[in-house]
């Protein structure tokens, strides 16, 4: 059963330029919201998405756009081959129904088979009408209702922006774009008034949201903040956050005490003990499990989107971000942090130091594979 509308109030922020911002924490929220901008669609509704379920809220989704179009209104969704699937019978309706679905990469035969089809379409982006628009962490599946979430949604003219980036990917969509010039063009920061949207596409030399990460964190004065739901960082960001922490920036990091892939869980008991010896805070979400992805620094700085801070993220996936200065949304991250935090335990060293052999056992044997999962 869905969740019926939340009745709490929702923030709403409003920006120089007349924009309007609100911050989504709750899945639940985020869908009922959606739906009504989707039911008063007048043009067109555009959706990308890693994952649309075969389960109630696929089906919720589909009944929405189906009224939608046949109220004239045009609907394009790019799903994910892997994320989504073929069979889903709430897709294929869609299809039948008239909407246009194309399938990000079914398949790519080639020497480098498991590379190749390795490579994602992983973002989450809603664009409505040039005015309204989402971008996040968040699927379209009935199982993360309960899950922490981070969402902003959008209404004013950057809307424009975001469809732009939604039909860069629309257009290759079952196109091998590894030549360097034709990478490129869909790798182009696009910078909006206090915005700056980063797009990555596979590469394992420019991994250019990890970079802008790195920048970030050398540049923190005083707070950084993370929260990811799979923390597989890699060496560099590793040392650059212990380094922020010599420097006498608090660092915190807030992942969820046990999230829905177990394998990375087990992972990152091999590092999180020493980066607390370090001076690293960490933090376990013990509500449900977190699936934020959120980069936040000196109270001034954001980065919202569907990247992960893991290898599979940073080099395998198209990914995007939305980096900014904008005051308007620094306040409603801040607010969502300081709740997640409420909801949330630090780390024990005791308790990590009692992890099951057999979980360390695990970690070691599949850290040379990190950058796959």
């Amino acid at each position: 059963m869905l969740k019926k509308k939340s009745n709490k109030l929702k923030s709403i922020h409003i920006s120089d330029d007349g924009a309007q911002y609100r911050f989504y924490s709750e899945t639940s929220a985020w869908y009922d919201d959606l739906m009504d901008d989707i039911a008063q669609a007048q043009e067109y509704v555009y959706i990308e998405t890693f994952r649309i379920g075969n389960d109630a809220v696929g089906e919720r989704l589909c009944d929405a756009l189906t009224v939608c179009r046949n109220r004239g209104v045009r609907i394009k969704i790019l799903a994910d081959w892997w994320g989504t699937g073929l069979t889903n019978e709430h897709v294929n309706r869609m299809i039948t129904n008239g909407i246009e679905v194309r399938f990000f990469r079914k398949f790519i035969p080639s020497v480098f088979l498991f590379s190749k089809n390795h490579c994602r379409d992983h973002r989450k982006i809603v664009v409505i009408d040039d005015n309204i628009s989402y971008i996040g962490s968040a699927n379209f599946t009935a199982y993360n209702q309960t899950w922490r979430e981070s969402i902003l949604r959008i209404e004013g003219q950057m809307s424009k922006i975001l469809k732009k980036i939604f039909y860069d990917n629309f257009k290759i969509y079952n196109k091998d774009i590894s030549l360097p010039l034709l990478e490129k063009s869909f790798r182009r920061t696009i910078k909006y008034n206090n915005f700056f949207f980063i797009r990555d596409v596979p590469s394992v030399f420019s991994q250019r949201i990890k970079k802008n990460y790195i920048r970030l964190i050398q540049n923190a004065k005083r707070h950084i903040v993370i929260e990811t739901p799979y923390f597989l960082p890699g060496r560099r960001i590793y040392n650059e956050l212990v380094q922020a922490v010599k420097r006498g920036v608090e660092v915190n990091l807030i992942m969820p005490e046990s999230s829905d892939v177990k394998i990375v869980d087990y992972m990152r008991t091999m590092f999180l003990g020493e980066m607390h010896k370090k001076g690293v805070n960490i933090y376990f979400y013990k509500q449900n499990n977190l699936h934020a992805k959120l980069l936040f620094v000196d109270n001034a700085l954001f980065a919202i989107g569907s990247a992960n801070i893991d290898h599979r993220s940073f080099k395998y996936m198209f990914e995007i971000v939305a980096i900014g200065y904008e005051a308007a949304v620094c306040k409603l991250v801040s607010g969502h942090i300081q709740q997640t935090l409420s909801l949330s335990e630090p780390f024990d060293e005791e308790v990590w130091r009692s992890t099951p052999l057999f979980k360390r056992i695990i970690a070691v044997a599949l850290l040379p594979f990190s950058h796959l999962l």
